[in-house]
């Protein structure tokens, strides 16, 4: 009898566990109103464009599809994208080098999103193609060439967490409606740019400090926004940052080319830290919505190998 109370108990502690993990993600996924992830634009080849083999002399045209999914959370417009092959030399294929460079596409290419529903809506892909390729040079033996497209775009990640005003700021009554000395939650739209801590601390008795930890966390090159990915290294690792509060005074530390609550940050070894502080003058305690938009220029670069055969 005394085995089988145990095994009931155990039993009902097991599912209490369970309807509460269900209850905790369910609030998780009700709160937060991005999909999340790491990444941009998901960046591939065509199938068979190109070909893994293809002969000289003018005996085997092809092209080359570059295929853009928008696996984050922001809209990427058509003229904010620009795709380059390299690898391939313009005389062999009959080409201008302006040939291999799109700057611009045809299409918008739309990011995936959450319905009001909490569903997640994938987009269609987008094709850049380049076509009409085809080996026009006469070989003296095969050779293997590496096919690279270089894809640059305009993004933007957004990011949301409650700061905490409060009428004492020293105070640490556990019963107030919010805290001033802990770290914040923080939701982030998918990008490869994230927000990845918020901390916030009392600085005397009438003033709040935020701490806000950046990081790169994608796979490609981030670049200052607008500048179509150059390669002079003072444009790389630079961000624009913008922070929305309700209060009006807050001012942010660690800016370059702007100041208080706007500007550009650079980051080093893939991170920054942004330091705000705010006087506070209310006779309230209250959840204050911050919103966080960082706006930069992403590239990133896929490779194939094609053979390149002598023809008999």
């Amino acid at each position: 009898m005394k085995k089988e109370l145990i095994i009931f108990f155990i039993a009902i502690a097991l599912l209490t566990m369970a309807q509460e993990c269900q209850t905790n993600k369910d609030t998780k996924d009700k709160v937060s109103p991005y999909i999340g992830g790491t990444s941009g634009l998901s960046i591939q080849f065509g199938d068979g464009a190109p070909p893994g083999e293809v002969f000289d002399r003018g005996q085997y045209p092809f092209d080359i599809d570059v295929k853009l999914l928008n696996v984050g959370e922001t809209d990427i417009m058509k003229e904010n994208v620009k795709v380059t092959i390299t690898g391939l030399n313009p005389n062999d294929f009959g080409k201008p080098e302006s040939f291999f460079i799109k700057d611009g596409i045809a299409e918008d290419v739309l990011a995936t999103y959450k319905d009001f529903e909490g569903n997640i809506i994938k987009p269609s892909e987008t094709f850049v193609t380049f076509s009409g390729l085809n080996f026009v040079s006469t070989l003296t033996g095969n050779f293997e060439s590496t096919v690279r497209a270089d894809v640059c775009y305009n993004y933007k990640t957004e990011a949301v967490a409650d700061g905490c005003i409060r009428k004492d700021v020293l105070s640490v009554d556990a019963d107030a409606v919010c805290q001033v000395q802990e770290q914040k939650k923080v939701f982030n739209s998918g990008a490869p740019i994230q927000v990845i801590k918020f901390e916030e601390l009392p600085s005397g008795t009438d003033k709040i400090r935020y701490l806000f930890t950046i990081k790169h966390v994608g796979s490609g090159d981030v670049y200052a926004p607008g500048t179509n990915c150059p390669t002079e290294r003072t444009a790389k690792n630079k961000i624009h940052f913008k922070i929305e509060s309700s209060v009006t005074d807050l001012d942010c530390a660690g800016l370059i080319e702007g100041s208080g609550k706007e500007g550009n940050i650079m980051l080093r070894e893939g991170e920054q830290t942004i330091r705000c502080v705010q006087q506070t003058s209310s006779n309230l305690d209250y959840l204050d919505r911050i919103k966080i938009t960082l706006t930069y220029d992403y590239g990133e670069s896929i490779d194939e190998t094609i053979l390149v055969k002598k023809s008999t």
